[in-house]
Parts: C-alpha cells; structure tokens; sequence
C-alpha cells in the first residue's frame, strides 16, 4: 500500500498529549523514547499521533522561528529517534501541532492574538490558553516558517493532524476588521441579534474564514510534506455550536474525517455516523480519551468496559479510534493505560478483516445542518433535535445513516429523511430535499422550519407564534411552563398519539409556529390553555395552564409534493426524551418506513447494517454494557433467502422461519450471506 494510503487498515491508534511547560527544569526530564515505544506494541497501536509542538506554543524539536523546549534543546533529536523507532516497527506516524490555541505566540506577539469587541483577550477572562487569530497576516507566515521546519526534520512523516481549527471566541481583533471592511464594509457587527441581518452575515463569514484558514494550513502542510496525509480536528461540528465557526468547508481540507469527542455513546453513535457520511477516505476516526471523562482529570482511567465500549462502537461502524493519553509533567507515562488499552484494542483484532467490506445500509436518515448551530428563537435547533431523532431510532432498532452538507449525494436510497429544526439560513443544501421529495422521497420537518421550504411545499409562511403578541412579558419561573398543545384529529393520528386527544393533547413546554395559508391535510390542530401563559395574574389552574382553548391552527400538516410526501410538526417532537414524545416521533416514521430487516431486542442494543453486493454484515451493540453486563437476546427478521454466521467464532447461526434468533453479551458481529 502507497505511503499516501497507510490510513486504509491502521484501525488502532495512540495520541499521547504533551502540553508541557519549561519553567521547572524536571519538566519532560524522563522522556524515554524506548518506553514510549515499547507502550505503542503493547498496546497494540498502529499509528501514533506524536507531539512536535502544542497548546503551549513550545515546540518539541530545534525551532528557529518558535521557543524550543528545554528538554528538546538538550536533546534535539529525542522526537526523531522515537519517530524512527516508531516507523521502523511498522507503524505509522502522524505529527501533531496546535493551531490558533499557542501560548508563547501570542504572548511574544500579542497583536496576534484573538480579541473581544472590547479589546480583551481569552486570558483576561481567566482562560490559559492564549489565541491566535487566523485571519492575521503574521501569525499566517509563521505557521508556513515551522511546516518548514517540520517539513526539513521530518521528511518522512506518515501524517500531519492539525488541532484546534475553530473559533473560541467572537474575533474583533484588527485582522477581523480589516478583513470584514474588505468583503463587505463598515464596521463588524458586535451584538448577537439573530434578527439582524449583519450579524447573520457575520457567522457566515466566521463560517468561511474558519474553512479558508484551513485549506491554508492544509496547502502548507502540503507545500513541505507533499505525500504526508493532512487532518484537521473536525470535532468542534459536532460538540460547539455556531461560535465554534465549524462547518465542512473543514472537513474539505483532510483527507479523512476525524475529531476528539467526550460524549456518551449515543453522541458517538451519531458521530460514527456522520463521519462515515462525509470523511472523503474511509475509515474515519473517532478520537477520545482514556480518562474518566475528561482531558483534565489527569489521573483517572476509564474502567476497561467502558474503553472497549469506546473502541468496539466506532469498530461497528466500520471506523478507527484513536485513544488519546497525557504525558507527565516528568516524561513518563502509565504504563498500566497500554495494558488496559493493549487488553481492548486486541478486541478488535478478529474484526477488522470485515471493516472494509460493504457500505452502511439504511432507508431513513437524519439531516444535521452544521451551518445553523444556532436557534433564533430560543427553541432546540437543528444538531439537538438531529442527536434526539437518532436515539429514538437507536431504541426502535430502526437502522439509519446521516446526512450533511457537501454529502447529499444519493438522496434516493432513502424512504424517509428526518430534517428537524431547521433555520432559515440561506443554505442551498437543504433545496436539495426538494427534488428528493419531487421524485418519492418522504421528508420529516419540525418547528418553523427552512422558510423556502415551508413555501415550496405548503404554499405557506410561517406568521409568527402561540401568543406571540402577548402584552405581558415572558416571565421566568424555575420551571417549564406549558405553552400550547397538540390535539390528534385524524384517525391515524389519533392511534399514533395513544392517550392524547382533543380533550387532553400533548403538552408543549414552548410556545409554537402559526402557519398562513397552507396547503395539506391538518393531522393535528393547536390547543391554547384557558389562559395566556405569560400573564401570572389570571390562570384557569395554579400550578398548571391545562388546555381551553381549540385553534384551527394546525400542528401537524401532510401534503403530497410531487411523487413524494411532506410532514410538519409544529412541535419538536422528535426532542423531547420523554417515554410519550418518543414513541410518537418512532409511530410516525414507522407509518412511513418498513427497515429491511426488523429486530425485537432491548432498546439498548442498536443495530447498524452494512451491504455488500447481496450478503449484509450486521453489527448488534449494546450501548449499555459497560455499566450493566448482561446477556441480550435478539430475534431478526431476515426472511428464508440468507444463511446467517457469527463472525467472532466464525460459527453458523439457524435461521428458523425467516427469524434469526440469538443471544450475546456487549456486541455481536453477524454476516448474512444469500443462499
């Protein structure tokens, strides 16, 4: 395999953090390369990602145009020799380096530095790290003079990661100015008003400087290491919002997808997924840490179970992790962190023979729209809704794949595509779902939605909300207040909404989205309480606002586009974790989908389906096993036409009546060959 492609079956990686200061003199003193590597083999690891440099600035090998280390001026070649050792015993190598979070930087060059709207800097609000602005001018050549130097003392480096590609905080450093006086004009804006069609602008332009800065970093890092790999940390899509600034004009800048994440491990379940989606070369990566939970608690591991439920979720899905470590303040390192993780990423090893065969298979998808990380009008937006959708799926065993900007390719495969929350934003991708519906697609929208959208296919606009012209201010007070309610008025409707109906309907903790002139077939009407609920001297019910008033309004609409079908939701159905909202959302896609194979199971086993040609590889997880070892059952409907076999022990499964049954403990990898 080409130098180029080292990435295609490296599934086990190693980052081990080096975010170490100088100014004690016993700081990185035990560095010990040999130990280094001999923690690499036992643990298994494949690709270590290696410090050169880091949030601190310090670079870690002789640096004339940056500080070098202490240690590293003493022993200027000691990243060499464990870079050596490394590639000499198979492995693959990437470098890592910190961008726009560098200490010494913007310490010696302050007018780099990232500043608030009143000139003051991250540090002055009592962070340590100190940033630097992308859009300056300086700090751009100082980062092509070290993938110089990185370019001559390195030459044969595997990959390059680029950390930190994202906004902390609002620039309005002279950079920015200069910047936004050019393309546009005028001053930056400096208030956040969503209603404000400058600052809208603003986060657009954020948007695209964040994307620009990362093709610059990529085109150096190429200009000096022109067969190395380039990855930027694509993690800030997913865990930041609309301040972060991260969108996949990222993601264009590497040559595969990955990002460090702490969430639990629905939020990796989705991750997996929307990586796989957009990442140009599979596997993607998956990064987290071996601490318990987060990077700042230094001396506290992750439990076993719960490491190999990290590593064995991304596996399902066909993808690679990286498990990220940190140094000592002395050099040293734990050894007993690459005994426990040696002990999980042999887990995968019977695996990873199958993680390059078939494509996932879904007919319902989700849309995340990375462009509007943001809600306008204090409702869950678009990435909250999304991560809810996909866990209710996950607990109804339905099978689903994601969707994103830039990866909207294929629209057809789908029966149905879940599109909640969406922000009126001027994204051109979502126009895409128009033609998905025109030509038989089933498309799922909630709250007021892509207002072209609601145009398009309802003739309608959305005029304003529930009580939206109340003269009472809205007051809060300590808990939810019920807003409005959704009354069930057609008979389908009616059975999907079980126990709610005109006379008790589901209640809405949020005020919601009045339609005009619509077109469609009204499912379900809004009901107002008795009372306007932000007025607290007049209620029908002291401690609640029960329903009282029937709306014409609808809340629910249906209407036939083209060969396709359109639902909306008013409400956000799909957000709320209740057992009753829940079910609702999972009645509705199950009215619209039938998954090609169905599975009766505990809710916490997900099931994720790849096909390859005619045979299916199928992959059951229990995504509560590191905290409830058990064994599940499973029953598969997979019809009389496949023959089923465990891959762990390689051992045929009986498939009586078309029903795969079969019981397992934390995860299962099964392959359904076509007889």
């Amino acid at each position: 395999m080409e130098k180029s492609k080292w990435y295609k079956k490296a599934y086990r990686r190693n980052l081990v953090d080096i975010h170490i200061a100088d100014w004690n003199d016993e700081f990185m003193e035990k560095f010990d390369a040999d130990v280094y590597y001999e923690n690499m083999k036992r643990a298994h690891v494949q690709s270590p990602m290696i410090y050169l440099q880091s949030h601190t600035g310090i670079s870690y090998y002789p640096s004339p145009s940056g500080y070098t280390h202490k240690y590293f001026r003493k022993h200027p070649r000691a990243m060499n020799e464990l870079i050596d050792k490394c590639q000499a015993g198979g492995m693959k190598v990437v470098a890592y380096y910190s961008l726009i979070f560098n200490n010494w930087a913007a310490e010696k060059y302050p007018h780099w530095q990232i500043r608030y709207a009143d000139g003051s800097v991250w540090g002055d609000h009592g962070q340590r790290y100190g940033l630097c602005c992308p859009n300056n001018h300086e700090y751009r050549t100082f980062l092509v003079e070290q993938m110089k130097e990185i370019g001559e003392q390195f030459p044969n480096l595997d990959g390059i990661f680029f950390d930190m590609p994202y906004w902390e905080v609002v620039c309005h450093c002279d950079a920015c100015k200069a910047r936004w006086k050019k393309e546009v004009g005028g001053d930056l804006p400096t208030a956040i008003d969503w209603a404000d069609e400058r600052w809208r602008l603003f986060v657009k332009k954020r948007q695209e400087w964040m994307a620009e800065f990362a093709k610059y970093a990529e085109s150096t890092a190429k200009r000096f290491l022109p067969e190395t790999t380039v990855e930027l940390n694509f993690a800030a899509v997913v865990s930041c919002d609309w301040l972060a600034g991260s969108t996949e004009g990222i993601n264009e800048a590497c040559e595969f997808t990955g990002g460090d994440l702490y969430g639990d491990l629905y939020d990796h379940s989705f991750t997996c997924k929307y990586y796989y989606e957009i990442t140009k070369n599979q596997p993607f990566e998956y990064m987290t840490c071996r601490f318990n939970k987060r990077l700042r608690e230094h001396t506290i591991t992750k439990p076993e179970l719960e490491l190999e439920a990290d590593v064995m979720l991304a596996a399902c899905h066909h993808g690679a992790t990286l498990i990220i470590d940190a140094i000592d303040p002395s050099g040293e390192m734990d050894g007993r962190v690459y005994d426990r993780l040696g002990n999980v990423f042999a887990k995968t090893l019977p695996y990873e023979q199958y993680m390059d065969k078939g494509v996932l298979d879904a007919n319902v998808a989700v849309y995340f729209d990375s462009t509007t990380q943001f809600s306008s009008d204090g409702k869950p937006y678009n990435r909250e809704c999304a991560l809810a959708s996909a866990r209710t799926l996950i607990e109804n065993h339905i099978p689903f794949r994601e969707i994103a900007n830039g990866a909207m390719n294929g629209l057809d495969r789908y029966d149905l595509i879940i599109a909640p929350a969406l922000e009126t934003f001027g994204n051109p991708e979502i126009l895409k779902l128009i033609d998905y519906v025109k030509n038989g697609g089933k498309l799922y929208l909630s709250g007021k939605s892509d207002a072209r959208l609601i145009k398009e296919f309802f003739g309608a606009e959305i005029i304003g909300e529930t009580y939206g012209d109340t003269t009472y201010p809205h007051i809060y007070k300590g808990y939810d207040e019920v807003q409005a309610y959704v009354s069930p008025i057609a008979k389908d409707y009616k059975e999907i909404f079980w126990d709610f109906n005109d006379k008790y309907p589901l209640p809405i903790i949020y005020k919601l989205p009045i339609m005009s002139g619509f077109n469609g077939e009204v499912k379900a009407k809004i009901t107002l309480p008795y009372t306007d609920p932000d007025n607290n001297t007049i209620f029908a019910s002291l401690h609640s606002n029960p329903p009282g008033i029937a709306t014409e309004h609808p809340a629910i609409l249906e209407c036939n586009y083209g060969k396709g079908k359109v639902i909306w939701s008013a409400a956000n159905l799909e957000y709320d974790a209740r057992t009753n909202f829940k079910d609702i959302f999972a009645s509705i896609v199950k009215k619209e989908v039938s998954p090609r194979f169905t599975m009766e199971a505990s809710k916490y086993v997900e099931i994720i389906v790849f096909k390859d040609g005619d045979d299916f590889y199928i992959n059951l997880f229990d995504l509560n096993f590191a905290f409830d070892l058990v064994k599940r059952e499973f029953a598969i409907t997979v019809g009389n036409n496949y023959k089923a076999i465990e891959l762990g022990s390689n051992s045929q499964l009986s498939v009586v009546g078309g029903v795969l049954k079969g019981n397992f403990e934390k995860y299962i990898w099964l392959k359904l060959e076509k007889i």
